[in-house]
């Protein structure tokens, strides 16, 4: 069964990710990593770019990348609509080669904990991530929060008519503590099946992830506009988790 971020992913026309909320997104990425034109910026599980090109508009060298060939595709064509020099090549995160070259990182949506071709191994990517910054830069990792997510699980959504509608199932495996999602599409007579699977993480799992890997300065918070935050003591309703990190200068 497709990916859910292969050709005609239901991702690719997500209602909730507006150009409002991906400029607004940005005001605080650029403020949280201290970056402005002319800093280059990696983008990991870029999907369909929305992040890195909205980068590019402001200046910023960025450079995204993504395992999904379909999101690629989709990224170089908005670039190329947008009009911005934007970079972006098919890639998992977990190959990054270690450049020291980033002013910057973002890992935002489920790209962090995402299960594809090779497994969950979020140690590594978080490891390539690390080597890919220069030293002192900084990352921002943005995750659902384990305990929040569970207790608001909608196991069946159904969006749209007759017609043409998305139906979507989700489950939460409790032995690997990872939410497991099955949609169905269907639209202008054809039905497509997508799956997408990810492991939640807690407040306190994300830090000890990142301080394992050899980030310094960890913080977290519930949201961007309050980031970074100091410790790990997020109000219970918080539904996300954004972690910022840094390499150490040395």
């Amino acid at each position: 069964m497709p990916n859910f971020f292969d050709l005609h992913s239901p991702y690719l026309a997500h209602p909730l990710l507006t150009p409002e909320r991906t400029a607004l997104e940005i005001d605080h990425l650029v403020r949280i990593l201290g970056v402005g034109p002319g800093a280059t910026v990696l983008d990991i599980g870029c999907g369909f770019g929305r992040h890195s090109i909205e980068m590019a508009t402001r200046g910023i060298r960025a450079f995204g990348i993504d395992p999904s060939e379909a999101m690629i595709a989709a990224a170089n064509e908005r670039a190329a609509a947008a009009g911005v020099d934007a970079e972006f090549r098919q890639q998992n995160g977990e190959s990054l080669a270690a450049s020291s070259a980033f002013d910057g990182a973002i890992v935002m949506f489920t790209t962090l904990g995402q299960i594809n071709d090779l497994g969950a191994d979020n140690r590594t990517l978080l490891v390539r991530a690390l080597e890919a910054l220069r030293p002192g830069a900084g990352i921002v990792v943005e995750v659902p929060r384990r305990s929040v997510a569970i207790a608001g699980l909608v196991t069946s959504d159904t969006f749209g008519s007759a017609d043409d509608r998305t139906e979507i199932l989700r489950r939460f495996e409790a032995e690997n503590n990872r939410v497991v999602e099955n949609f169905v599409v269907v639209s202008e007579g054809t039905e497509r099946r997508f799956d997408l699977a990810y492991t939640l993480f807690e407040p306190n799992e994300l830090v000890e992830l990142l301080d394992d890997t050899g980030f310094t300065s960890i913080a977290v918070a519930r949201d961007l506009g309050s980031a970074p935050g100091s410790g790990t003591d997020l109000a219970s309703d918080a539904g996300f988790i954004i972690a910022t990190a840094w390499r150490p200068d040395r």
